[in-house]
């Protein structure tokens, strides 16, 4: 594609990146961003991975030139590339309009990865923190995190990776005041659910199970879902119509 654009215009990239960490050459598999691999490079990597070429992909690899444009092709020079919503975008937005209320605001990361019931306990471990010892920061203050963590499914339930975080999360501060939590995906659908995401706070365990729902077994079976569901704490809001990965926001009052 940057080879293919005008060669005498200026081209500006513009960004929407829903990748932890932003990286260009991965966003969309980067198809305007320089590349310094070669027909030789990759002749290499299929030589070394027994990988079985078609034969239309052995005539493309037989030359000698480069694949795409290097990062210093006089045809480059004039490009740039502008970021226009991202994971760290939004976190800052959040930060911005919790500090106007009064609120301390503190980003932890725009690029947390990892499983969704692990990093739930991290998360919950700093909130219970502040909320016991004003420790490190002090209330009221809004931890936000981005990126995007995984779930190992062990259950046949539903809901997606925000629900289990925060199905997780709830648990590790059942019974704990002050402390309020959102996660959900920003493209509005969390997994393969209707939901973005949902809400949970220090009463959230106790509300599931006054409605005969083990918090601890929804989460063993990867039910998430219908857990927030049965107590109405499902985020719905329908696609956003965008995606900068998963949105955290945990107050602490």
């Amino acid at each position: 594609m940057a080879s293919a654009g005008p060669r005498r215009d200026v081209g500006i990239r513009l960004v929407v990146s829903d990748v932890p960490g932003d990286d260009p050459s991965v966003v969309a598999s980067g198809p305007t961003i320089p590349l310094a691999g070669t027909r030789e490079l990759a002749r290499k990597y299929a030589t070394l991975y027994r990988i079985d070429l078609p034969p239309r992909a052995q005539a493309l690899l037989a030359g000698e030139d480069n694949l795409a444009p290097l990062p210093t092709d006089p045809l480059l020079a004039r490009n740039s590339m502008r970021t226009i919503a991202s994971a760290s975008l939004s976190l800052e937005a959040a930060a911005g309009l919790a500090r106007g209320q009064g609120i301390g605001a503190a980003i932890l990361s725009d690029s947390i990865e990892g499983e969704a019931c692990d990093v739930a306990q991290v998360h919950a471990a700093m909130a219970r923190e502040i909320a016991a010892r004003n420790r490190p920061f002090s209330k009221p203050v809004v931890l936000l995190s981005g990126g995007e963590t995984t779930v190992t499914l062990r259950g046949r339930g539903k809901g997606g990776r925000n629900a289990e975080f925060l199905l997780a999360f709830a648990i590790a501060i059942d019974g704990v005041d002050g402390i309020t939590a959102l996660a959900a995906d920003t493209d509005g659908i969390d997994g393969s659910e209707d939901n973005a995401g949902a809400f949970a706070d220090g009463t959230t365990a106790a509300r599931l199970r006054r409605v005969g729902i083990d918090p601890l077994a929804a989460l063993a079976g990867n039910d998430a879902y219908s857990a927030f569901a049965a107590i109405g704490d499902l985020l719905v809001t329908g696609p956003t119509g965008t995606n900068v990965n998963d949105f955290r926001a945990i107050l602490v009052r």
